[in-house]
Parts: C-alpha cells; sequence; structure tokens
C-alpha cells in the first residue's frame, strides 16, 4: 500500500495527477497478481495436549509430529499458482528432510496437505496435485489430504485423483490424518 501511494504521490507531483493515479493503479494490480501466483504455504505443528494443528512460524510451541510434514495451502489451485505451490511444497519436505538429516531423526514417511483453505481447483491445480503425487511416490513418500472442501472433493472425484490417492488417503481433520499415519508419535506429543 506504501509503494502504490508514494507511486501516486510522485507521479502527481512531479507529472499530473493522471499519471499519479495510472501508477498507483498499476501497482496495485501487480501487487495483486504477485498474491495470486505466490499464496502463502504454512509448515504447520501440533499445539501440545491439543487436537490443534498451526503455522510453526506463528506458534513457537506447535511441534512437528515425526514422520510427519504437514503443508497448509492458503489459497485456491489455479493455472497461475498450481506449479509453485507443487514446487513450494516439494521444497519444504526437501528442507524438513535436510534438517532431519543433520540432526540424525528419522526420514519423513508422510505428506499431509491441509486442504481446508482451499475454496476451488482447476484442472491445472489437478494435474500438479497428481504430478506431487508421483514426485513422492518416486521417494517412497505417501501424500495424504486433509479437509479438502466441498467444491475440491468433488473435483478430487470426478477427476478420478481420490482413486490415483486412495479414497482411505483423505480425512476430515489433519488430527485424523496424524493418527493414521503415526499414532504413536502422536501420542507422545
Amino acid at each position: 500500500d506504501f509503494m502504490a501511494c508514494m507511486g501516486a504521490f510522485f507521479g502527481v507531483v512531479f507529472v499530473s495527477v493522471e499519471i499519479g493515479l495510472l501508477i498507483a493503479v498499476a501497482i496495485s494490480i501487480a501487487r495483486i497478481l504477485f498474491h495470486v501466483t505466490r499464496p502463502r504455504t504454512a509448515l504447520l505443528g501440533n499445539l501440545p495436549r491439543t487436537k490443534l494443528y498451526r503455522n510453526i512460524d506463528q506458534y513457537p510451541d506447535a511441534r512437528k509430529v515425526p514422520g510427519v510434514v504437514i503443508v497448509r495451502v492458503d489459497s485456491a489451485i489455479y493455472f497461475t499458482n498450481s506449479n509453485y505451490i507443487k514446487d513450494r511444497i516439494l521444497r519444504w519436505l526437501r528442507d524438513e528432510e535436510e534438517t532431519l538429516e543433520t540432526e540424525g531423526l528419522p526420514r519423513t514417511d508422510f505428506l499431509i496437505v491441509e486442504l481446508s483453505p482451499v475454496t476451488d481447483i482447476d484442472t491445472s491445480g489437478l494435474h500438479a496435485l497428481e504430478d506431487l503425487f508421483k514426485a513422492l511416490k518416486k521417494r517412497d513418500i505417501e501424500l495424504l489430504l486433509a479437509n479438502p472442501g466441498p467444491v475440491v472433493i468433488e473435483k478430487l472425484r470426478t477427476s478420478k485423483f481420490t482413486e490415483i490417492i486412495g479414497q482411505e488417503k483423505i480425512f476430515l481433520t489433519v488430527d485424523e490424518a496424524v493418527m493414521f499415519c503415526a499414532p504413536k508419535a502422536k501420542e507422545e506429543a
């Protein structure tokens, strides 16, 4: 907002009102496009003595579940951002695996993608999920989905992605997904 304000101010002062407004609008549109193509993702951890999973950067008490990486996507998955989301999730996973390796901890066996903020998904998004599934399968990591909304789950079913991943790997909550893949680790947390 500050950049748009300063762009408008300097455009008006040094050129004209029209140019100042044009600069402000251009900066605002560029900002919107950036947020659409680069949505937020978060690494989640369990809040002690609860069934809640929150952003580990926002909640320092949140603990990672051993052997499991939990990622939340905070936007609809469309052609403009689907590859970015897939690549971002793979980067989270790669960074986690490097951390585990340096600390001598067990490897990651499961990736849980929390989809509650995802309001919609298009064909490109579905293809990105399939590519993510294939990349994880090569690394011997299972993909689990948690809390997809009604629109998203319908499109996952229509595209037959639920058959590819397995209906049993789609859960209502992150806690249910964690209990599926790491019941002992969850009880210890």
